[in-house]
């Protein structure tokens, strides 16, 4: 299973040399993580009725090519690493047009409680446990 996410760019999270500022990539691996779980049966909203929280705990990101107001990127998500309590996403962006990778990046998350407590997910939610195990590898 492969889900593309994919985004335009607009004017607005641009900076004064006319491309992307730096802050808004943190964004875009968000837009495609809730996209990715919501594509996969598993939206935030979810998660937070069964009482469970995904902090970010850590972002890594790496710009290889900048991309400008009304380019269109494809964001690739992948589940790099996951134990039932910690998760590790990775993300690769590509211009649409030119095919050029445009960032690399991980996110990487813990599962808590609504008090922030740390949980295991198997036990907390075997369902979404299973889903994310499915996952683990897979190009989405």
């Amino acid at each position: 299973m492969e889900n593309v996410f994919e985004r335009k760019i607009n004017y607005y999270e641009t900076d004064r040399m006319g491309i992307v500022h730096h802050s808004n990539y943190i964004r875009f691996m968000e837009e495609a993580r809730c996209y990715l779980l919501e594509k996969v049966g598993m939206p935030y909203s979810a998660f937070e009725e069964n009482g469970i929280m995904i902090p970010v705990l850590g972002v890594n990101c790496d710009f290889k090519h900048h991309v400008t107001f009304d380019d269109t990127i494809l964001i690739k998500l992948f589940v790099k690493d996951f134990n039932g309590v910690r998760l590790t996403m990775g993300y690769t962006a590509t211009e649409k047009n030119t095919g050029e990778i445009v960032f690399t990046g991980e996110t990487k998350h813990c599962f808590t409680d609504t008090n922030l407590k740390p949980i295991r997910l198997q036990k907390a939610n075997p369902d979404f446990y299973e889903k994310f195990n499915n996952l683990k590898g897979k190009t989405l």
